[in-house]
């Protein structure tokens, strides 16, 4: 051929010739293209003989995946770190990491004399308030029939609401440690105070030991609850715009390879970090599927992106040359055979059958492409 741009495979006689610079295919020899090369020439006995096929181009929708990165995640309101309102010295506590909990269990006792005085301090103010009230009302009687003193009804009004103000302080305080003033009496006072699990979840970390004065304040254990389970995945900057609220992800539980876990996007980072990447935040489509993941767990999934029109091709007829990927076209039919040109493509989302591919080459649904024995040409 007269182009550089060409390659003219030889007739049939010519190809049984076995030469050091060609490549050999079922018996016939095969002219190696230069690799700036663009364009093949085949006869049709060639393309026979090396049993090649044509495919036809497709258009369709497609939906894209990304591989990304991710990891099992709490939220804020799924965590709960156990600190008490007031200090004691820690009693029964026999819990280790890991241990599950139920809502309302007892997780530890708290003894403390504070707790006495305090629910004494209770139940006296309670008994002056009803001699005060009682005071008030007679004094407030006397008051209007002027048979005695205004000062005498200030002064119990004053002494009433002080007492009422001191009982409902009281009462607040007895709350936060769990102890109900409308059944405390004193056959009830007690020195320790039961500490409640306020989640259904397991045991993240113990601070506190038996014995252990614990001040007001201070932790004494981590609980988390599996019930708002999360995947926190990591995606990179150029794929940003192609994520939205809700896309569906796919990862695999390292405990159960056999089985798909689904997840639905709910939140999309508006902010991009040092290494250039965002956080996406999937929930469980399925929450029975929660008790299957550990939180911390490092996982590997797949975004799926909304379907778009695109132009594929057969599988097969994607040829990998190093870390470039091609097809081979038919672009015209010669005298005896045809002219193939050399495409560059993107590979993209797989189909049945099919697969997408991007390239700055013009092609439609009329165009050839070889599906069968095109890896020998290049």
């Amino acid at each position: 051929m007269k182009s550089s741009s060409k390659i003219l495979l030889a007739p049939v006689l010519a190809l049984f010739l076995l030469t050091s610079c060609g490549k050999k295919e079922d018996g016939i020899e095969v002219s190696e293209a230069p690799s700036e090369s663009t364009e093949v020439q085949l006869t049709v006995e060639q393309f026979q003989t090396m049993k090649m096929e044509w495919g036809e181009l497709h258009t369709g929708e497609f939906s894209e995946e990304i591989q990304v990165q991710g990891t099992v995640q709490i939220p804020v309101e799924g965590m709960r770190e156990i600190t008490t309102y007031f200090g004691g010295y820690v009693e029964d506590l026999k819990l280790i990491e890991g241990q599950g909990v139920r809502k309302g269990e007892v997780l530890f006792t708290l003894e403390n004399p504070e707790f006495l005085r305090l629910q004494q301090d209770f139940l006296e103010t309670k008994s002056q308030l009803a001699y005060l009230k009682a005071d008030w009302e007679r004094q407030n009687t006397l008051a209007q029939e002027q048979i005695s003193a205004q000062k005498n009804f200030l002064k119990a009004a004053a002494d009433y609401e002080s007492a009422l103000a001191k009982a409902k302080s009281l009462t607040k305080q007895l709350a936060l440690i769990s102890i109900d003033g409308e059944t405390l009496s004193p056959a009830t006072i007690q020195s320790k105070i039961l500490i409640t699990s306020p989640i259904n979840g397991f045991v993240e970390e113990v601070v506190a030991v038996p014995g252990q004065f614990l001040p007001a304040g201070a932790k004494a254990l981590n609980l988390i609850s599996k019930d708002h389970i999360h995947v926190e995945l990591v995606l990179f900057e150029k794929d940003a715009s192609k994520v939205r609220p809700g896309q569906v992800v796919e990862f695999i539980s390292p405990d159960r390879p056999e089985e798909v876990i689904k997840a639905k996007i709910k939140v999309v980072g508006k902010s991009i970090n040092a290494q250039r990447q965002i956080n996406v935040h999937a929930d469980l489509i399925d929450k029975k599927e929660e008790g299957q993941l550990t939180p911390g767990m490092f996982l590997q999934a797949r975004i799926q992106l909304d379907p778009r029109q695109s132009l594929a091709v057969p599988e097969e007829s994607i040829i990998e040359v190093g870390e470039e990927h091609y097809i081979l076209v038919q672009k015209s039919k010669v005298e005896g055979g045809f002219v193939l040109q050399k495409i560059k493509v993107i590979p993209g989302a797989k189909g049945k059958n099919y697969r997408a591919i991007s390239t700055a080459t013009a092609l439609d649904s009329t165009t050839l492409v070889l599906v069968k024995g095109g890896f020998n040409l290049l």
